[in-house]
């Protein structure tokens, strides 16, 4: 005890009643979980709601157990709380004006450097653990940071002492920075828009083994005795056996917590991402021990991720990748085997239930570009999961008028078992959804850089004649007049260095189709962690540094519950590095007075890449025919005349190319032959342009020859 002062009343009381020291905090503990409500007594206030933001002055408590009050000598004057002994707790009625995420800051101090205080409403943690450290003095005091999630309107909210010893004054809410919000997107024919019909090119990424986790994405790394943790519900069913249900969830909240923070979002931006698809699984939102209810938190981390990813400029597409019951056999479903969505009306009920809390939840929310309705539905039939993907689109816009709704296809029928989606009376706002995984699992798969790299090259190209692969695919969307979303897709883990720019070149050719793509996946880490060598890189963006970001692996069935909340806490400061090529190739962007990469056009018509031996290796533009072109965006900073050069090559005499904007030539070369395709020359000529934000072509009004890059250079 810190002091000798007796206890109020109340707290004499509460003693009384528990018989014993132990009882005591045993009896307070019940109480703050809310499982021996009445049976002790509490001291009551009553006092009026505070308006958030605002501060909450330590005093103004509707009920607590075990604290006093006394005079401060802090700024400002008045009273704090104090005589804090572990599972103490003051209870606030508050009023946040909007929902969202908070900045919390507890004025304090102890002369111990023990204390803990955690915010919490109706027996469960709404934020982490905060330190309190020794401030030298009963009455020295300082202020600590927190963040909470709070709902608006009329709530009580309770002050918890995880660990006692300490005085606290005030507490502080702040409404965390507000932010331009993104215009919604809606669908124009086949393409994603803005609301005024500009077309919005969404090139993200997957987060991964957050919400819903993937356990071959951090190397295996957790086991029990019975072996390796392979889904989401072992691992929850493993720590519910030992710990009991809300220590199982307040584990995985800190999982969640360290898995992504903001660090992590700032990578997603910094690598040209302006979309992010969350997976999530539905007990996220829906209280699993009782069905259609929906969780005291269920919105904290989509509205986190939703905010996070908005205030950065990145819109959101919503996952549910693990349905109740489970959608499909894999493991990526939450429950590895079980698949029982299908045979059962009340797991299908219960995801149309989810779908329409979604909708509701997020109406009108601009940085929701849409709702994935399923992930990877593969337990049923192309035409039962056709029909029940229509039923969850009419549960959701009955909510929803507005956000685009993802039609999941199916790994053998794709999506040819919707028809038009204005036959199922889907008229706006819809898209269809596939998962494209070139060089992997029997799509040609092989072994080598090269290989691969051909394969994701002719996957993107086509045919000389513009059949096959995404032309195909293309077509298709086309006749259908429907947008497009590639919501999962892996180009760089088996290309080596060369995978940063093949990345850049498939958002390319998806956008310039008008289709959305979100790659996977954001983050993955291993034992070793990583070099950073791009050559050697593994299935994330972002992987752990093997320069203090190792890690090892951990048993659930014998680790201690601290032991198990560290290993979990550590991915919140495990070292990361990013892969080098991709965050070069997807900022690259063609410039004057540097070198304009030939293969990297935004559109084209007829022309394929391939690896090239001219210096400084790479790619090449080729198999260049009559009537191709090749379209770039650049900004031309000063209206005047500029040198223009061309690397070229080719084995014929007649090929002539074309600088051209929007149809009008403006300065014609001839390629000369330089004896084989392999063989590289630099062409030149000047040409007089405007000043001003851009599209130039390359137009082949005489094919036979290859290029490599061309260069703008001012005169």
């Amino acid at each position: 005890m810190k002091k000798t002062k007796a206890k109020t009343t109340a707290s004499i009381v509460i003693r009384s009643l528990c018989l014993s020291a132990h009882a005591v905090a045993r009896c307070k503990h019940l109480l703050w979980t809310g499982l021996l409500a009445g049976s002790c007594v509490l001291s009551s206030l009553a006092q009026a709601q505070t308006a958030l933001p605002g501060r909450v002055q330590a005093e103004s408590y509707a009920s607590m157990a075990g604290v006093q009050l006394e005079t401060t000598t802090d700024s400002g004057g008045g009273q704090n709380v104090g005589w804090i002994d572990t599972n103490d707790w003051m209870t606030y009625s508050i009023n946040p004006a909007t929902a969202g995420w908070y900045d919390v800051r507890y004025r304090v101090a102890s002369t111990g450097s023990t204390g803990r205080v955690v915010l919490g409403r109706n027996g469960q943690d709404l934020t982490e653990d905060t330190s309190i450290p020794n401030t030298g003095g009963w009455q020295n005091w300082t202020t600590v940071n927190s963040v909470v999630y709070l709902e608006a309107g009329p709530q009580n909210i309770t002050l918890f002492a995880r660990t006692g010893g300490w005085n606290i004054n005030w507490v502080e809410f702040t409404r965390q920075a507000s932010w331009t919000p993104l215009p919604k997107l809606k669908q124009s024919g086949r393409y994603w828009v803005d609301p005024n019909g500009n077309r919005v090119n969404l090139r993200g990424t997957n987060v991964g083994n957050w919400l819903q986790l993937e356990f071959w994405m951090m190397n295996e790394n957790m086991s029990t005795n019975a072996g390796k943790i392979h889904d989401q519900c072992t691992l929850e069913g493993a720590l519910t056996g030992r710990f009991g249900y809300a220590e199982k969830e307040r584990l995985m909240d800190i999982f969640r917590d360290s898995w992504i923070t903001a660090r992590d979002w700032d990578h997603m931006q910094a690598m040209g991402m302006n979309v992010v698809r969350i997976p999530f699984m539905y007990n996220l939102i829906e209280n699993e021990n009782a069905p259609y209810t929906l969780r005291p938190d269920a919105w904290q981390y989509l509205d986190y991720a939703i905010d996070e990813a908005e205030k950065r400029g990145m819109y959101t597409i919503l996952d549910l990748h693990g349905a109740a019951g489970s959608q499909g056999w894999e493991h990526h479903s939450g429950c590895a085997g079980k698949n029982e969505l299908w045979g059962s009306a009340q797991y299908r009920d219960r995801t149309k239930w989810l779908w329409d809390m979604i909708a509701s939840r997020y109406r009108g929310r601009g940085a929701v570009a849409a709702y994935g309705l399923l992930n990877e539905p593969w337990g049923t039939d192309a035409n039962t999961l056709a029909d029940f993907s229509t039923e969850l689109y009419h549960v959701a816009r009955a909510k929803d008028p507005d956000t685009m709704i993802i039609l999941p296809g199916h790994n053998s029928g794709g999506i040819d078992a919707y028809g038009h989606p204005s036959g199922r009376g889907m008229n706006s706002n819809v898209a269809f959804e596939m998962h494209f995984y070139p060089g992997l699992w029997g799509w040609s798969e092989g072994t080598g850089n090269a290989h691969h790299i051909n394969v994701h090259s002719n996957w993107l190209h086509c045919s000389p004649t513009g059949t096959g692969e995404t032309c195909d695919w293309n077509n298709r969307i086309t006749n259908l007049d429907t947008p497009f979303f590639v919501g999962e897709f892996q180009p760089w883990t088996l290309l080596g260095a060369a995978g940063g720019q093949m990345l850049r070149k498939t958002y390319d050719i998806y956008n310039m189709y008008g289709w959305a793509a979100t790659n996977w996946a954001y983050k993955t880490v291993s034992f070793g962690g990583s070099n950073g060598n791009p050559g050697s890189w593994g299935w994330g963006m972002v992987t752990n540094s093997n320069n203090g970001g190792t890690m090892g692996s951990i048993n659930i069935s014998t680790a201690t519950v601290a032991q198990i909340e560290n290993y979990f806490r550590s991915f919140a400061s495990q070292a990361l590095v990013r892969n080098s090529e991709i965050t070069y190739w997807m900022n690259y962007r063609p410039t004057v007075g540097q070198r304009i990469e030939a293969e990297h056009f935004n559109a084209h018509a007829g022309v394929r890449m391939e690896t090239t031996t001219d210096a400084g290796g790479g790619f090449n533009a080729s198999h260049i025919d009559s009537n191709d072109w090749m379209a770039y965006p650049i900004n031309i900073p000063n209206a005047g005349w500029y040198t223009v050069q061309y690397r070229v090559s080719s084995p014929n005499s007649t090929g002539q190319l074309v600088l051209s904007r929007n149809a009008t030539d403006l300065v014609v070369n001839t390629v000369p032959n330089t004896g084989g395709w392999q063989n590289w020359t630099t062409i030149s000529n000047s040409v007089y342009l405007e000043a001003g934000q851009q599209t130039l072509s390359i137009y082949v009004r005489n094919g036979g020859w290859n290029i490599n890059w061309w260069s703008l250079t001012p005169q």
